[in-house]
């Protein structure tokens, strides 16, 4: 779940720096140095797109040290997973699991 939620942010964050690129980009197109007809609402605009940019940010910061502690622990549950399936002890513990499936 750690990591969808990473993934999630990572996305989204992306996403608003391509929005902040694409309103940049639109920005110089229009002169910047005119004023725009709508600067208002363009300013409210970047405003909240920085709001949630920083608090995605924030969020993600947040999740990295779980994120580097479950990358720590997947190999040594992985050995351990090769252990338990491993040898005459692993195949009797898979043939019993098949046959309480039936």
């Amino acid at each position: 779940m750690s990591d969808e939620r990473t993934a999630g942010l990572e996305r989204r964050v992306e996403e608003l720096r391509r929005v902040n690129e694409r309103l940049g980009r639109e920005l110089v197109a229009a002169e910047a140095g005119r004023r725009p007809a709508l600067a208002t609402p363009a300013a409210r605009s970047v405003a909240k797109l920085v709001g949630e940019r920083d608090g995605a940010q924030a969020e993600l910061a947040e999740l990295r040290p779980e994120l580097e502690h479950l990358r720590r622990e997947n190999p040594q549950l992985r050995e351990e997973i090769e252990r338990l399936r491993g040898g005459y002890l692993g195949f009797l513990r898979r043939a019993r699991a098949r046959l309480l499936n039936r």
